[in-house]
Formats: C-alpha cells, sequence, structure tokens
C-alpha cells in the first residue's frame, strides 16, 4: 500500500467509532440503578455471583434479567466510604447464568436496549464526572464478552449551575479503556 491509501485507510478507521456514536439513540430518560440486595436471588445464584466475583454478597445488589438466550446477572456495588464505589461510581458486572463475567466496568447508571446482539441486550452505561457532566459507553455483546462499540459525553448545566432544558451531548470515538 502506498502512504496515501494507509492515510486514507487509517483516517477511515479513527472516524467509524464516531460515526457509529453519532447514530447511537443516546436517549437520556429510563436510566437505572441497582437496589435490590444479592440476598433476594436464590442460594445458589447469590453464592456463584459472590465466587465469581470474590466479594461478599452483602457488598452487592443484583438483577436477574431475561434475555432471548436465556438469563443474564446484572451486579453492582454497594456505595459506602471505604468501599468498592467512589464518587458515586461503582463497579458494575454483568454475568451469564454460568456466573462468568461478560462485562466489567465502572458506573453510575445503566440502561438496558431494546436491540440486541449474540442474544444479550445492548447497553448503555454513564460514569459520573462532575455535578454537570457524564461519559457514556455503548455496549454490544460480541460472542464472549460486551465490547464498547460507541462513546459520548453529556453535560446537563452550564458551570453556573443552570441546567440545560435538553442535555448536550457530544459524541467521540473511543479511547482504550474501558
Amino acid at each position: 500500500m502506498n502512504r496515501s491509501a494507509i492515510l486514507l485507510f487509517l483516517s477511515l478507521a479513527i472516524l467509524q467509532p464516531c460515526a457509529n456514536a453519532q447514530a447511537i439513540n443516546w436517549d437520556m430518560t429510563g436510566w437505572q440503578v441497582l437496589t435490590q440486595p444479592l440476598s433476594t436471588l436464590p442460594v445458589p445464584d447469590r453464592q456463584g455471583i459472590a465466587k465469581s466475583l470474590g466479594l461478599k454478597p452483602e457488598e452487592l445488589v443484583a438483577l436477574q434479567v431475561a434475555t432471548p438466550s436465556g438469563h443474564i446477572f446484572l451486579v453492582q456495588g454497594i456505595y459506602r466510604i471505604g468501599g468498592i464505589c467512589g464518587a458515586n461510581n461503582c463497579a458494575f458486572w454483568i454475568l451469564g447464568s454460568d456466573y462468568k463475567v461478560v462485562l466489567e466496568k465502572v458506573t453510575q447508571t445503566f440502561k438496558l436496549q431494546a436491540t440486541h446482539h449474540g442474544g444479550l441486550p445492548d447497553i448503555i452505561t454513564s460514569m459520573h464526572g462532575s455535578a454537570i457532566d457524564s461519559s457514556l459507553s455503548y455496549w454490544e455483546f460480541k460472542g464472549q464478552r460486551y465490547a464498547r462499540v460507541a462513546c459520548a459525553d453529556v453535560v446537563y448545566g452550564d458551570d453556573d449551575g443552570n441546567d440545560f432544558k435538553k442535555p448536550h451531548i457530544s459524541p467521540h470515538p473511543c479511547g482504550t479503556g474501558g
């Protein structure tokens, strides 16, 4: 390949995630936070989840979700000082019915999508940045694990404390982090 063909290929590869992010419906309604204690799940499930994550059951909240290919568990750490959370962002996992982790992320809220890939629902996670902004990641299941396919920043208001009527969402290429 000559130099200009390589540059064209690289520029298209860099722009692709941004194009994906702009095509995503970053609907800002219906965000969820897990509140159900892990203890509400059947004993085999709570034992399997706690063992898989290496954490005490009382440190976790969880929800079982039915999917076209079975069920998954959404699990999040409980916020407390010195715990597994910080600044309103907590450890968050999605586990398959076999208790294997298919997504591990630090997040504040999440939103399951109506769309599915590989039999599991797409999901948007939101990580608290400050009083007026958050970062969003869009995830699709890719066979063994979820992969981040689009990213955006959202700003809810200005530096003077005024809320925007509608959040400002800025799609951007995803970095190499999670």
